[in-house]
């Protein structure tokens, strides 16, 4: 560190060493890298969660009209609605099998809740908002409504809501099948462009 200069040295271990100067940008060029780096990742990251709530959404339309089924024929078994919740939330599922079927996860929520004092308008209000599809704000409604005013149409009104639910099921499977087979066109298209090289290349050698 006392000297004025230092003698690099020409061989390490057999081996010629060569130096040259750090070219001027270089740094630049690593952090610009880096932050590219960072801005896809984020991308990504928006993109992995925005398809998980996609898959949510979807999820949770497939099982409604299953759900209200449910409340249907257990309220026409004599069945209160805090009763027909209970019975309808499995108690031992596994975490696994609420993950593919979230609105059952959010039904056991709903119940602990009850169960530790919230009042059941609150409960399945929040159900709703939780859930977030319009299906099931309107069906959190319904259930609200029917504790204030103690309706005796819940049921006539769930009916009709099975009708609606299965329709948009079908909407949804239909939508999905679409989606399928946009995703198959690019395969098919790669395939045919390798059939056609397969095809015309031993052609254009035949001419040569």
């Amino acid at each position: 560190p006392e000297e004025g200069y230092v003698t690099l040295p020409k061989e390490f271990e057999g081996r010629t060493v060569s130096y040259r100067t750090a070219e001027e940008g270089e740094n630049e060029i690593i952090l610009l890298l880096g932050i590219a780096a960072a801005v896809c990742l984020r991308l990504k990251e928006k993109q992995d969660m925005e398809e998980q709530r996609k898959k949510r959404e979807e999820r949770l339309l497939l099982d409604y009209s299953d759900l209200v089924s449910r409340f249907i024929v257990l309220t026409g078994a004599g069945h209160t609605i805090r009763q027909a919740w209970k019975k309808m939330v499995p108690e031992s599922a596994e975490a696994e099998w609420l993950k593919r079927h979230p609105v059952y996860q959010e039904m056991r929520i709903t119940m602990n809740q009850i169960e530790t004092g919230v009042s059941e308008i609150q409960a399945y209000g929040e159900f709703g908002r939780r859930c977030g599809l319009p299906s099931y704000l309107k069906l959190s409604g319904l259930l609200e409504q029917n504790r204030k005013t103690g309706g005796k149409n819940l049921r006539h009104l769930l009916k009709l809501e099975v009708a609606d639910a299965f329709e948009q099921r079908k909407n949804l499977a239909r939508r999905q099948g679409e989606e399928a087979s946009a995703k198959l066109l690019l395969p098919l298209f790669m395939m045919l462009g390798i059939v056609m090289v397969i095809v015309s290349v031993p052609a254009f050698l035949s001419f040569s």
